[in-house]
């Protein structure tokens, strides 16, 4: 067969191998493609394009070798070769009958046939060199597969800060927060650096047998943790903390509580407290004194006579409250007490005790009793869910009330007295501005046509006054009626208290409009509506 190189150049077969002389004419009028295009139509199975490409490019006009003797493919071949063809692999099938015929398809010959039908990638050559060793005819081999691409690394988040997901404060039925473990959170500063996102990877793409590329699967984002006080660095990659406080994780977001920690009491050393974060106080509260927060308030010990309030938190009391009926501890979310003793407590959440309440006035929505031996004694205890202690009351008989009441409608029966008021009020403002209707008008008639504009004004705005005050009175009495018709709706009433242990008389139970005195000793009891 021709070489196809001769049209273009001086050729030289060798014993050892294909010669050629390029000369820079040559180089200079001839492309490279137009001679790889011949060479692949004459059938070349093992031209080297590298080893020519660069003899072409010198053009020296000698003659340089550029591989061994050419060997050429022969068509006949396609008749007995089948292939089986997708973008993720390639098989043949080489006809039994071919051997037949004395021949025996080489590897080189069948990676050929494979480029003539486009693939060009994945071609597993030890496969084809086990093809004649084990026989494989009359069925199809898989000789080539694409290369799989690599999907991107999904985003990652790294937490800067020695910080358990575990540590974070107790969470309620209520979704109220406990601060009791305060002292096991990691405190930071403002700018503290708490997380660092590493961004995700696009992947790398594979390849088809045929060489066309594949595209991976990117890897997922990640969103920085970002809970309350902590912001975004100027990259958008660094999480900070945006106040100095506690950080812990709440709802898998970093989260920092503002903190103002008061190492010992409070006392004159550190006057009242009034503060807009949290406050952590590691010792007593003094006699007289107020403490003040929008969060939540921690004492490690105890309150006596003073003012405890948290506007938009919880106040944990490690050592209780001695109170002389002056102390108030109001607490928007709940609070937590060890005891309490003649002290007035209100919340909106839970009152959790561990011992007992001695003498105490209690407004809150649940009231639970968490000691083996907790105990209500004595005061007057208002919730608007339910009481779960363990004993009510004691032997002597002290006087002892718990009661569950509509919260909804004792603010409008509290609402209806207030506007009541006003009514009455208003209603005593009419007689006077009528006494002055009736003294103008009089003056006005005996007056006859000579009443100046002056009397008429004052009139005018006796009237006008007069109409106004209607207007208010009106208004009032469409509320007040507005109100008693939702107090005379039906609402839900499923609380309850329930004495675990001993319920002694002297206790009065009230469920919303039932009252029942105790009169004997009951034991493990339930008291709700159906009751």
């Amino acid at each position: 067969m021709k070489n196809p190189l001769e049209q273009s150049f001086a050729v030289e077969e060798r014993t050892d191998g294909v010669y050629v002389s390029v000369t820079r004419s040559d180089r200079d009028s001839i492309r490279m493609e137009t001679i790889i295009r011949a060479v692949e139509k004459a059938g070349v199975m093992n031209f080297d394009g590298e080893k020519f490409r660069d003899v072409f490019s010198r053009a020296r006009g000698v003659f340089e070798k550029i591989g061994p003797p050419f060997e050429y493919y022969h068509e006949d071949i396609d008749n007995y070769i089948s292939c089986s063809l997708s973008p993720l692999k390639a098989s043949i099938k080489i006809a039994e009958s071919y051997l037949l015929k004395g021949n025996k398809p080489t590897a080189q010959q069948i990676i050929f046939y494979l480029k003539r039908k486009g693939v060009v990638h994945g071609i597993d050559t030890e496969r084809l060199s086990h093809i004649g060793i084990e026989a494989l005819y009359e069925r199809y081999v898989d000789v080539a597969a694409a290369t799989p691409p690599e999907n991107g690394a999904d985003a990652r988040i790294e937490i800067k800060i020695a910080l358990s997901p575990e540590i974070k404060p107790k969470l309620r039925s209520d979704g109220s927060v406990d601060y009791r473990s305060i002292q096991t959170f990691t405190s930071v500063s403002k700018g503290d650096l708490l997380a660092i996102k590493y961004p995700s990877g696009p992947g790398k793409p594979g390849t088809t047998v045929t060489g066309e590329p594949i595209a991976p699967q990117p890897g997922r984002d990640a969103p920085l943790p970002m809970g309350r006080n902590t912001e975004m660095g100027a990259d958008g990659m660094q999480l900070l903390a945006a106040t100095t406080g506690i950080v812990f994780f709440d709802n898998s977001l970093l989260t920092v509580a503002e903190l103002l920690h008061v190492g010992n009491d409070v006392d004159f050393s550190v006057g009242n407290i009034k503060y807009a974060g949290d406050v952590l106080i590691g010792g007593n509260v003094r006699p007289g004194f107020t403490v003040e927060a929008e969060g939540s308030i921690h004492i490690k010990g105890e309150v006596e006579s003073a003012t405890i309030t948290s506007r938009a938190g919880h106040v944990v009391i490690d050592k209780g409250v001695v109170g002389k009926g002056d102390t108030v501890i109001k607490a928007k979310k709940g609070m937590t007490l060890n005891f309490a003793q003649d002290a007035h407590l209100y919340t909106e959440g839970v009152v959790t005790f561990e011992k007992y309440l001695l003498h105490c006035r209690v407004e809150c929505e649940t009231c639970e009793g968490n000691g083996l031996q907790n105990s209500i004694i004595g005061g007057d205890i208002r919730v608007e869910k339910s009481v779960t202690i363990r004993q009510c009351g004691n032997e002597k008989g002290v006087a002892t009330k718990l009661s569950i009441y509509d919260k909804s409608k004792s603010l409008i029966s509290n609402k209806i007295k207030e506007l009541s008021g006003l009514h009455e009020r208003l209603s005593s403002e009419v007689g006077p501005i009528e006494r002055q209707l009736k003294t103008k008008a009089a003056l006005m008639k005996r007056a006859s046509e000579e009443v100046s504009n002056r009397h008429r004004d004052e009139v005018k705005k006796w009237v006008d006054a007069y109409n106004a005050l209607k207007k208010k009175i009106d208004y009032v009495e469409g509320k007040m009626k507005e109100l008693k018709t939702a107090l005379d709706a039906p609402g839900e009433r499923n609380g309850f208290i329930q004495v675990l242990d001993r319920c002694y008389p002297g206790t009065t139970i009230t469920i919303y409009d039932k009252t029942l005195p105790i009169t004997t000793i009951l034991v493990n009891k339930r008291f709700d509506p159906t009751k």
